[in-house]
């Protein structure tokens, strides 16, 4: 008996679908830190990675940011910087080969340099041809006043590409900062701005900062010995650094506990006073004479 012949059944191809595929196929994550491996490169697939490419950024590459946000979900850099990045990040891609690793570095290293995040970017390629870049921002601390300007620092003690002059930062400063100035990017070395962040952060969790300008870190014989600086110009001395208390110094609870008298009974942490010491056995004032 005669076998009868099937006729193998063919598939019709979906041009759109095809094109679908291949652009999920080649758009997934591609993520450089500070050991990155680029995923497409290990594939070997060539000259497909070269036309696919095409397909995906028939133009420019363009660069997306998670720009640093308030817990209001808004975005707090000043628009300047963040247009200074926006065209940093762009001019660093520019010219390189979709899906290739070089744009990616290049993003990754550039925004590393400028100061403002504290690891490696993580740089990826976006299945729309886009490169995202998710950055650990470092976020704005305190300023410190040099001279004329005001040098703004994180809560690590790095320096921030932002200066500005006296009185123009609206952060709480810090003076007599006895260390060079380091290079946008570094840390401030010095245990008295470490001390004096330390405050900042107490006075902060205890809600004392209200009638806060500044903090005065001390120097010459009475380097380290902090003194809280307020809006009416008032000083008060607060000792050393919380933790770090000197024999016969009160610790910091006894300190805040103090502070929170004096507003209670005056309205005002100094009490109204030019100089109130709170660091010793018992508060002393100096007042102003009329």
């Amino acid at each position: 008996m005669a076998r009868t012949k099937t006729k193998k059944k063919t598939t019709k191809r979906d041009p759109e679908r095809a094109q679908r595929n291949k652009r999920i196929a080649i758009g997934s994550a591609l993520v450089i830190g500070a050991g990155a491996i680029f995923v497409g490169g290990a594939l070997g697939v060539g000259e497909l990675d070269r036309k696919a490419s095409v397909i995906i950024v028939p133009g420019s590459i363009s660069v997306q940011v998670n720009w640093p946000t308030n817990p209001k979900g808004e975005i707090w850099m000043p628009v300047l910087e963040q247009a200074h990045i926006e065209q940093l990040l762009t001019h660093s891609v520019e010219g390189g080969s979709a899906l290739s690793l070089a744009p990616l570095q290049e993003a990754g290293l550039a925004l590393s340099r400028t100061g403002w995040v504290d690891q490696v970017p993580q740089v990826r390629w976006t299945s729309d041809g886009t490169i995202d870049v998710q950055a650990k921002w470092r976020t704005p601390a305190a300023a410190i006043r040099i001279g004329t300007r005001e040098i703004i620092i994180d809560w690590n003690r790095r320096v921030l590409p932002l200066d500005y002059a006296i009185g123009e930062s609206w952060q709480y400063y810090f003076i007599n900062a006895d260390a060079r100035l380091p290079a946008v990017g570094e840390q401030w070395v010095g245990t008295d701005l470490q001390d004096g962040l330390a405050l900042l952060q107490r006075l902060q969790r205890e809600n004392l900062l209200e009638q806060v300008d500044g903090i005065d870190l001390g120097k010459g014989a009475d380097s380290g010995v902090l003194r809280i600086i307020t809006k009416r110009d008032g000083k008060i001395v607060w000792g050393a650094g919380p933790g770090r208390e000197r024999p016969g110094e009160q610790p910091a609870g006894v300190k805040v506990d103090r502070l929170k008298s004096l507003f209670s009974r005056t309205g005002l942490i100094d009490g109204g006073a030019e100089l109130v010491e709170i660091h010793g056995a018992d508060i002393l004032f100096e007042r102003r004479e009329n």
